[in-house]
């Protein structure tokens, strides 16, 4: 499906998401590593839960991107805070000509502020950013921002435990013994039926959160979450992941499927068993599922908690760009 006439790659037209819908769809499903993020369907109740102006750009044939202009007239990309990763989206080997497509388009615009945030350091979104903005007579300021930990999965899970540091692979196994000891623990990601009851399950467990999690869970976040799952689930693209102990629903991972990637985005566990190491346990049997189904990545998401490097995640860097007219 052709985006925009193909007089020019390069050109950036605007467009209703309904109009892109299918070939956004497609764009998004072939970027390596693909990202629910950057899909029409995550973008759809990103916007929903903003109160920004939206702008979805059609990149000549090649790609899409969704911003969003603020109050004040700074434009960023759409999805706000609780958007893990924001990009252009654009077919494999054009992703530097859409990004530089898009920010002249920005330029042209003259707005008082660009703002940018989570995109991926390694994407060749930020400098083509940085040099066309440079260009127009913007000052440019750049900057690590976060790190979103990825496990990379091949083989099978014993390869993954054996791929771990000596202590890691202890403590690992030693937790598991334990829980396995203290009563009957299964793991499983929830079937369709059953998501109206594990998204319940979710939400409680969460409001029964201590320290940094406690309040999280608002009204507003809830509504966003529901809107999310009833978004996705269609598309087979929901993982509730469900840890199970003596019978009861004790841990819930709320994440996401998209080609050879699950991504991890929050999670909730029963705080009365933090000692059997429920938290931790249910990303591993995450994994372990996660491999036997095919997948190649277990993609963690922002932010640098020590389980993630427990687990052997390795960094994968977010960045920043803000730009100023002078």
């Amino acid at each position: 499906m052709t985006l925009v006439s193909p007089k020019s790659d390069a050109a950036c037209i605007q467009r209703g998401p309904a109009e892109l819908g299918p070939a956004w769809s497609a764009l998004a499903a072939s970027r390596q590593p693909p990202s629910v993020f950057l899909t029409p369907e995550w973008i759809a109740v990103a916007r929903a839960h903003e109160s920004t102006q939206p702008i979805t750009l059609a990149a000549g044939e090649h790609g899409v991107a969704a911003l969003a202009r603020e109050a004040d007239g700074t434009l960023t990309f759409a999805g706000g805070q609780l958007t893990d990763e924001q990009d252009v989206v654009a077919s494999p080997g054009h992703e530097a000509v859409v990004a530089t497509s898009v920010a002249r388009w920005i330029a042209e615009q003259q707005p008082p502020r660009v703002r940018l945030e989570y995109v991926p350091e390694e994407r060749p979104t930020l400098d083509a950013f940085d040099a066309v903005l440079t260009e127009a007579g913007f000052r440019v300021t750049r900057a690590r921002q976060t790190v979103s930990p990825v496990l990379d999965l091949t083989g099978s899970y014993e390869t993954y435990v054996q791929s771990l540091g000596k202590k890691e692979r202890h403590e690992l196994r030693r937790k598991v013994r334990r829980l396995e000891n203290a009563g009957a623990a299964t793991f499983r990601f929830a079937a369709d039926a059953e998501r109206a009851t594990v998204l319940d399950r979710f939400f409680a467990l969460h409001r029964l959160s201590r320290g940094e999690k406690a309040g999280f869970m608002t009204a507003d976040v809830e509504r966003f979450f529901r809107d999310v799952a009833d978004a996705l689930a269609p598309l087979d693209r929901l993982r509730l992941g469900v840890l199970t102990f003596d019978g009861a629903d004790v841990a819930v991972l709320f994440g996401f499927a998209i080609g050879k990637v699950i991504a991890l985005y929050n999670a909730a566990y029963d705080p009365g068993l933090a000692s059997l190491s429920v938290g931790i346990i249910s990303h591993a049997w995450a994994i372990r599922e996660a491999i036997a189904r095919g997948y190649t990545t277990y993609d963690l998401l922002r932010g640098d908690e020590p389980y993630k490097y427990d687990l052997g995640a390795r960094d994968r860097w977010l960045a920043r760009l803000d730009a100023e007219r002078r």
